[in-house]
């Protein structure tokens, strides 16, 4: 087989790390076996809850219909060869108690020695796929000069439990900061130790990124497009916003995020307190997870992602039969949210945060203000959960304009 664009990485890698090229290659069975599966499921018939077409008590019967009608319609060997026509890897990495594991990784590697190297991690309910947009328009800028014109060596990882990852131990409890290590562990392995690198990540991306940057003194950049930073100790929200101290973009973003809080984080409680039953619940049938998961890629988001792109999504968390360990991080939100959105706090590097409109999480600027944390932020008027899927070139410029601000203001 021919070689892959972007596909040489451009440090030797030890043998034990065991870095192999990797092919998404569903088998025939499963995808008809799914498609009878969405043929056969049955779908409650018309109630009053999932005939409120606002989507206030849960994804509307009419939408989840016509989700599964395009799901019928979906090519999955069509988004299957776009995914491998970038370059994939499996590597193995032992971690500090000697335990092997697998991680799946997407790339675009530079072949020029000044490439700066970013890892970007995805949130949840998410996937590589988050990123598909931007690796295809970055494929395409870079694509006609060549490997030494891209500026970046891109590496996308599955964290352990997503995707074609290993699936995390049965026996130990297996965190973000647990994944946080393997992914240093794996920049190192790639030989990005020296020249240092830089980490983003969005939601549990987010919470991932600044335990990196806190722990790796390799990392030497952190940007974020989510960050839960709580308001100043005695402030009283509600009063504040009674008395117009915020922005109306602030304003509006903080009663969001109280509403979210108080009727649509039910998902919470209940990945959290029963995670055995919804990995059965939620995972066991097609229509559950694209009902499950669809309906926060359409209603998180400021514009919906086109629908193929969520349908990916989806049949990638099927076919992969992950969710059940996707959703550990939410038994600590339930438990002890402080390890899970308090990791800024260890962060001394440059820190970045782009700020979407319409993310469920946005601490005004008085309140990052006083954190102390942020080196650099922009704020954007439209923009999601997903942002980099909603906005790739937004997004992107913001990753860009960040590392190129702070980047060379280091020894490399």
């Amino acid at each position: 087989m021919a070689p892959i664009l972007f596909g040489t990485p451009p440090h030797q890698v030890a043998s034990n790390a065991e870095l192999t090229p990797f092919i998404i290659d569903v088998p025939d069975a499963e995808i008809n076996r799914l498609q009878i599966l969405l043929e056969n499921s049955p779908i409650a018939p018309p109630n009053r809850a999932n005939s409120r077409e606002d989507g206030s008590l849960g994804i509307p019967r009419k939408s989840l219909v016509a989700l599964i009608e395009s799901w019928k319609g979906y090519d999955w060997r069509k988004w299957e060869s776009t995914l491998n026509s970038f370059p994939q890897y499996k590597i193995t990495i032992a971690d500090d108690d000697s335990r092997r594991y697998q991680i799946h990784f997407f790339a675009l590697f530079s072949s020029n020695p000044a490439a700066v190297p970013i890892l970007l991690l995805h949130g949840w309910p998410g996937s590589v796929v988050e990123f598909l947009p931007l690796l295809l328009s970055l494929r395409s800028r870079y694509a006609n000069s060549g490997p030494a014109s891209l500026p970046y060596h891109l590496i996308i990882p599955h964290y352990i439990g997503y995707g074609f990852s290993d699936p995390p131990p049965i026996d130990k409890d297996f965190t973000h900061v647990d994944n946080a290590r393997l992914m240093s562990k794996m920049m190192h392995t790639l030989g990005f130790a020296e020249s240092g690198y830089v980490v983003q990540g969005g939601d549990l991306g987010s919470a991932t990124a600044l335990v990196v940057a806190s722990n790796d003194p390799a990392c030497k950049l952190v940007h974020v497009n989510l960050l839960n930073i709580p308001p100043p100790p005695g402030l009283d929200v509600e009063a504040d916003i009674k008395a117009g101290r915020y922005t109306p973009d602030e304003t509006q973003s903080l009663i969001d995020t109280m509403d979210f809080l108080k009727r649509k984080a039910a998902f919470i409680q209940f990945d959290g307190t029963r995670p055995a039953l919804a990995g059965f619940l939620v995972a066991c049938s097609p229509v559950g997870l694209l009902a499950w998961i669809g309906e926060k890629m359409i209603t998180w988001t400021d514009e919906t992602p086109d629908i193929e792109l969520i349908l990916t999504n989806v049949a990638l968390y099927w076919f992969s039969e992950c969710y059940p360990t996707t959703i550990f991080h939410h038994q600590l939100v339930v438990d002890d949210p402080g390890p899970l959105t308090q990791g800024w706090k260890g962060v001394n590097v440059p820190l970045g945060y782009s700020w979407f409109k319409k993310e469920l999480v946005n601490p005004p600027k008085a309140w990052i203000d006083h954190a102390g944390k942020v080196s650099w932020y922009r704020t954007h008027d439209k923009g999601g959960h997903f942002a980099a899927l909603e906005l790739p070139d937004v997004f992107w410029k913001d990753v860009e304009d960040f590392v190129n601000e702070f980047w060379r203001k280091h020894d490399h």
